[in-house]
Parts: C-alpha cells; structure tokens; sequence
C-alpha cells in the first residue's frame, strides 16, 4: 500500500523570470492508501503537473511530498526508486513504446529493477492478464497491435514494477466504450486484487463515478474539494462553477425529479439508474 501527501506544496514554472506563473500554490491533500482516487479539474487547473510532483518528475518549488510518511526528495541521489514506487502512466502511453516485442516492453521496468529473470517473467504474465493481453501477443511487436492494445501494454509495463501507487493520466481517452471499459475495468481488478493506491486523472465524469473512490477536485491551481465520489457529485453547482460537471445520467434523474417523478437525484451510474428504475416499475 501507498499514501502519499502533500503538504504546502507549490510549484513555479520560469521562476524569477519575466514568464514566471504557479501552477500550484499552497496545496495540502492526502491521496489515501488501497483506492482509487480520481483527480479532476479543467484545463490549467494543475492536474498534470500534480502527477508529476508525485512521481517525482518535478520537484516542489517550496513544501514536501510524503510516501508512507518520507519526504520523497529527502535524498535526491535516490529519486529513482521513488519511481519505481509510484508509478506514472502518461497520457497516450502507447507513443512511449520501443521495444522489439511486447513481452520486452513490459519488461523493461522489472529488468532495470535488478530482478531475476524468473521474477521479470512471472510479472510479465501477471500484469498483462490484468491489462487483458494474450500469451500469444508476447512475441509480437508492440507496434504492429491495434492502439487499444498498445495502450494496454503500455499500462502492464508500469503494472509490472508492481509499485505502491500507480498514476494513469486519462488512460482510456480516445477509446470506444468497449476499450474504456475493458482498461478502467482491469485497473479497477488491479486495485481490488493488490490493494495498489491508484489515482485516475480523467476529463470524464461518467468514468469517474464508475470506478473511483474517492474525487480530487482542483481549480486555479489549488485543491477545490476532496471525498467520497458520491459526496462530490451531489454538489453539482460547486462543480458547475469551477467548470466541470456531473454524469450525464445524474443530470436526467434530476430532470425527472423537477418533472416530479419520484426519483434520488444522487444517481452517478448507469447500474445505479437501472435499480432505480427496476424498483419503479415494479
């Protein structure tokens, strides 16, 4: 398991410079241990540049960044373990691939870690099943696979260094829903079977309320709200605010109850409209 906080943190891109601006100011959250926690916020809200403060990309211009309690840039000379303890996907993972086959590619991570072969192997096979890759694509390029697939073993080779938070920025984007669905729903069986703390960057509210948590909210550079996923979505105006909204479905169940049918107006998913339907016509 892994929690990571952050404690007064800011960050000054072109600092002392003419072009100076913070992309994040004075910013205290805990991203808590064993699940899943959706980070979202528009554009220029300092979502990108949180993940890489996390993983150590970036260093804070001022404040610190705890894992399990330690100061991440206590020693800078060991920065790289801190990255094989936090993973980071980026976004369009698959433009990162370079190996001459898949089962390399997902190996990278491990071998550079200094494990035994028979180890590399063994998380080889367990993170591509968990990113749904067949045994019989190992030997394959990376790149002759479709982009769904790429992005797949894109995901399996951060998965495979098994690290204590992992950190995808929007990882289904650009998919059909069936390729969403199949990537966020073999993170979510990720989490569940290794109780891996993972933050989701995502623009996608729908994703969201299906497969997070907890929801980090940000704006203008600093933490806007932070709670259970349910909790943050019944404030629909606060959101509406900041420029972000809610599940498309929560706003027809609130539709339906201004028409004055008796309907929750705390509806996220699609599972939960269907209950609640189910229960009504019956």
């Amino acid at each position: 398991m892994g929690e990571l906080t952050l404690k007064n943190v800011t960050y000054v891109y072109g600092a002392e410079t003419p072009f100076e601006k913070a992309a994040l100011h004075d910013v205290n959250v805990s991203f808590n241990s064993g699940v899943i926690t959706g980070l979202i916020g528009h554009t220029g809200s300092g979502k990108s540049t949180l993940v890489q403060l996390l993983n150590g990309l970036l260093k804070p211009t001022s404040g610190n960044i705890y894992l399990n309690g330690c100061d991440i840039w206590e020693n800078p000379k060991d920065i790289t373990s801190v990255r094989y303890k936090v993973g980071l996907v980026m976004q369009y993972p698959e433009y990162q691939l370079f190996e001459e086959t898949v089962r390399k590619d997902i190996a990278y991570g491990p071998t550079n870690m200094g494990l035994e072969p028979e180890e590399v192997e063994k998380r080889v096979r367990e993170s591509a099943f968990f990113c749904g890759i067949s045994e019989d694509l190992f030997d394959k390029s990376p790149f002759d696979l479709s982009g769904g697939q790429k992005r797949r073993v894109a995901i399996a080779g951060v998965m495979a260094m098994k690290p204590s938070v992992l950190i995808l920025d929007e990882p289904a984007a650009g998919l059909d829903p069936i390729g969403r669905e199949e990537i966020l729903g073999g993170i979510r069986t990720f989490q569940k079977q290794t109780n891996t703390t993972v933050i989701i960057v995502s623009h996608s509210m729908e994703d969201m309320a299906v497969y997070c948590d907890e929801i980090v909210v940000m704006n203008k550079s600093e933490v806007y709200m932070k709670g259970p996923t349910a909790e943050i979505f019944a404030k629909a105006d606060k959101l509406v605010e900041v420029g972000l909204d809610v599940p498309q479905i929560t706003h027809l169940f609130k539709k339906m109850k201004d028409m004055g049918i008796d309907v929750p107006e705390n509806v996220f998913t699609v599972e939960e409209a269907r209950k609640v339907i189910v229960s009504l016509l019956n």
